[in-house]
């Protein structure tokens, strides 16, 4: 038996890439209320700790099943293939050749209306390869999917500097506004 946390079994959910988000939340909540270790505060000691790590469980599951990356990564690591980013990198010279395009156009964009744009593409991107990673899934075809997972996080990261870019534009633009 693995010792990972199946957050799908947890949620009582399909394992799957495709999962419906909207209803993610009120099961979360619905646990929560269910485990909460406040209601466990008149049990005995190993009670309580079950209740507490439950608890962990539970807020630790919601994350990941709600982040497209964190659910894929998850899923190759219940299906025995962990992601070993640190010595496997991505030999897609076609995704690599545009992840230097979009870092050139990160570095070059001045306006908040580039930045958008750049980060719309990024998302755009990066639901494409979820679609990839479910069909990867799907047919099992585990090496595919890991590789697609990390395009997947490396385009998670783009969006995420981007949005900072744009903060720091919005950040100037307030402060030139009280000059």
């Amino acid at each position: 038996m693995s010792s990972i946390t199946d957050y799908f079994l947890l949620f009582d959910i399909p394992r799957s890439y495709d999962i419906d988000l909207v209803a993610l939340q009120p099961r979360y909540r619905e646990l929560q209320r269910q485990f909460h270790p406040d209601r466990f505060a008149a049990e005995a000691a190993d009670v309580q700790r079950v209740a507490v790590q439950r608890a962990a469980d539970i807020n630790a599951g919601f994350t990941v099943l709600k982040d497209p990356v964190q659910r894929a990564r998850h899923l190759l690591e219940l299906e025995g293939h962990p992601l070993n980013i640190e010595s496997t990198t991505v030999s897609d010279t076609d995704f690599l050749t545009a992840q230097m395009e979009l870092r050139e156009q990160l570095e070059e964009a001045e306006t908040q209306e580039q930045m958008a744009a750049l980060r719309v593409e990024a998302e755009d991107w990066l639901d494409n390869l979820g679609r990839e990673f479910a069909i990867d899934q799907r047919e099992a075809d585990w090496a595919e999917a890991a590789d697609t997972v990390r395009k997947m996080q490396f385009m998670s990261r783009f969006i995420e500097e981007v949005r900072q870019q744009e903060a720091r534009l919005e950040d100037d633009d307030y402060d030139e506004d009280l000059d």
